[in-house]
């Protein structure tokens, strides 16, 4: 475990929202590099499942920070499931909404797409082997939809200390005025903490803070506070509070 390095997963898609989640690593990156550690940026079409799996496991590294899209048990690389929990065939027999994950085959050619607009899917299809226990002992954080209800839970399982997403949308406005930028900000309140060598109890305190100072201040411009107390709502930060970067 090297607690100088860090993992940064940032893929770019047209006409998706990556290209605002990318520009907002772009800025974590430059914040990563001026505190003095070590990044492992991964972006574009290198965010590959071989990528990303070979870069876990040579590097070790204590953080991993993705922004990108997820779903409930994978998190999506440029075109793929790049970290994955792989379901057996008699998982698969045994979930009760197997006729809703199949259903979709019907319509869709694979899983990339399909995945984002109708949870539950992806991962069961992905023919990717399970990598999900490279996380083990790295402090996890994602800006991405959905993968902390199940991802995010079977990676602590797997050992995992902390893994910090989203347990349905994450949702933010796009306009001229960058009222995007807004939700990225509250992102990097969270990554500064941490670090800057506070807990994550410490940088979710401090997150949450923020974000509640963005609801109070844009209570009347609806599409900027619902979409940030709804972040709030569907956040989950599962794991060690006491984790620390060093």
């Amino acid at each position: 475990m090297n607690n100088s390095t860090i993992v940064l997963l940032r893929p770019r898609k047209e006409n998706d929202p990556t290209i605002h989640t990318y520009d907002w690593a772009e800025k974590a990156y430059k914040m990563m590099k001026s505190y003095g550690y070590t990044v492992i940026d991964i972006k574009k079409n290198e965010v590959t499942y071989n990528n990303v799996t070979k870069s876990l496991q040579y590097y070790r590294p204590r953080l991993v920070v993705t922004f990108s899209h997820g779903c409930p048990s994978s998190i999506q690389g440029q075109s793929e499931c790049v970290i994955t929990r792989k379901f057996d065939i008699d998982e698969l027999l045994n979930m009760p909404n197997l006729r809703e994950i199949i259903k979709p085959l019907i319509y869709s050619s694979g899983c990339v797409n399909t995945c984002l607009a109708m949870p539950d899917i992806c991962n069961p299809l992905c023919m990717n082997e399970t990598n999900v226990n490279l996380l083990k002992d790295t402090i996890v954080f994602t800006v991405a939809c959905y993968s902390a209800s199940q991802l995010g839970k079977c990676a602590i399982r797997y050992g995992a200390e902390v893994y910090s997403g989203y347990t349905d949308l994450m949702l933010f406005p796009v306009d001229s005025i960058h009222s995007q930028d807004i939700f990225r900000d509250i992102h990097l309140v969270f990554l500064k903490a941490l670090l800057e060598g506070k807990t994550v109890g410490e940088a979710e305190y401090d997150m949450n803070r923020y974000e509640d100072a963005v609801i109070k201040f844009y209570k009347k411009t609806k599409y900027v506070s619902l979409p940030a107390l709804w972040n709030k709502l569907h956040r989950n930060v599962l794991g060690n509070k006491n984790a620390r970067m060093f």
